[in-house]
């Protein structure tokens, strides 16, 4: 993947969900179905982990999504929808893809869907700052960024 394209409504709506949910991490998607692009909200679900084990990082600097992420992954792994991007949020840090990040997209040092982008979202004080967009590359064998294009 060379560049993620996303729709301005796409945009808008990914923002706009980063925002709503500062000062935690927003996640989601962006799938294709049937030729359509929609973004999925998904609760994060870092602060429930949290209190049953405080030694985990809460939903301000974490996510784990929610049951809402159940369908739209089974519906990639069964052909009905495309996953185009995942994306979260860093409140009140810059949008980078960190070592955190890479840990959660991959397992065995692999990518988990090594055509899917990813896209975070820097939020500070309720506010988006930036969003940066991510792909795995086999050659570097890691996540370099890549252009994120917006239009219609």
């Amino acid at each position: 993947m060379t560049e993620l394209h996303v729709t301005t409504t796409s945009r808008v709506a990914i923002e706009a969900h980063a925002a709503a949910c500062y000062p935690h991490e927003a996640c989601g998607f962006v799938i294709d179905r049937s030729g359509r692009e929609e973004v999925v909200c998904v609760s994060n679900i870092q602060n429930q982990r949290h209190a049953a084990d405080p030694t985990l990082r809460d939903a301000r600097t974490a996510y784990t999504m929610g049951a809402e992420a159940v369908p739209i992954l089974t519906g990639h792994e069964r052909g009905a929808l495309v996953i185009r991007a995942i994306f979260h949020s860093h409140p009140d840090h810059d949008a980078y893809f960190s070592a955190e990040d890479r840990k959660q997209a991959t397992v065995w040092d692999e990518p988990s869907y090594p055509d899917v982008g990813q896209i975070v979202v820097s939020v500070r004080n309720g506010e988006v700052k930036a969003a940066k967009a991510f792909a795995w590359d086999a050659d570097a064998r890691d996540y370099v960024e890549v252009p994120l294009t917006v239009s219609d």
